[in-house]
């Protein structure tokens, strides 16, 4: 992980640290939007908001808190994997985990998007995992830090010498399923479960993996210099 101060030999390279923290925060909007469109879609809630939509129906609290006390829950499971090599820096994470449950709510309450028609639906789907994924192409190659989950992710992969999207589409699946069996468990239903949960669970990781493909190197050069 990058030291979240750029240094140009003794001296602090303001230009590219300022515009590194503006693209992460950036990121971590987009990263929101997608998601938000992903429920808006009505052809269930995204993958990684899941388990998160069924605790707000369970409780009725707002989808945005409780991405907030998951992910605080994926920043302890990082401390438990990583531990004496637990970087103090990942506690920044529980700000930002703080930052995208309050731009969820936010673009869940001004969202205009609410197709009816199937087509729409579907294009709809097909735009969140786009857009998700483009935001968390951004959001990791920052640097700063990453999303809980994805920073949660990203431990696994490096300790199992993995791939990213190839981890992420394990973690969603696993996250996918056990939400599911609470919500025929608890409230004998699907809950948010639908076409569009299963398909950003198989397939989000890959799409993360293009995204990077296509944009990771202009990402790293404008952010960085390099």
């Amino acid at each position: 992980m990058r030291p979240l101060i750029m240094m140009s030999g003794e001296n602090i390279d303001w230009c590219h640290t300022v515009i590194r923290m503006l693209m992460y925060l950036v990121g971590v909007a987009i990263l929101a939007l997608g998601m938000s469109l992903q429920t808006a879609s009505g052809l269930g809630v995204a993958a990684l908001t899941c388990f998160a939509t069924t605790l707000s129906m369970l409780t009725s609290k707002t989808l945005g808190f409780l991405i907030t006390a998951t992910y605080v829950a994926y920043i302890s499971a990082q401390l438990a994997i990583l531990r004496r090599e637990f970087q103090p820096r990942i506690l920044l994470e529980f700000f930002f985990s703080t930052l995208i449950g309050g731009f969820t709510d936010f673009f869940m309450a001004v969202n205009p998007l609410h197709p009816a028609a199937l087509p729409a639906q579907v294009a709809t789907m097909l735009l969140s995992l786009a857009v998700t994924a483009f935001g968390v192409s951004l959001v990791v190659n920052m640097g700063v830090v990453p999303n809980a989950p994805d920073g949660l992710v990203q431990v696994i992969a490096e300790k199992l010498k993995r791939r990213f999207g190839d981890i992420k589409v394990v973690f969603d699946c696993s996250h996918v399923a056990v939400s599911l069996a609470l919500s025929l468990v608890l409230m004998h239903n699907l809950g948010g479960f639908g076409v569009t949960t299963a398909i950003s669970a198989l397939f989000l990781g890959h799409v993360i993996n293009v995204a990077n493909k296509l944009f990771a190197k202009r990402f790293i050069h404008m952010a960085f210099g390099e």
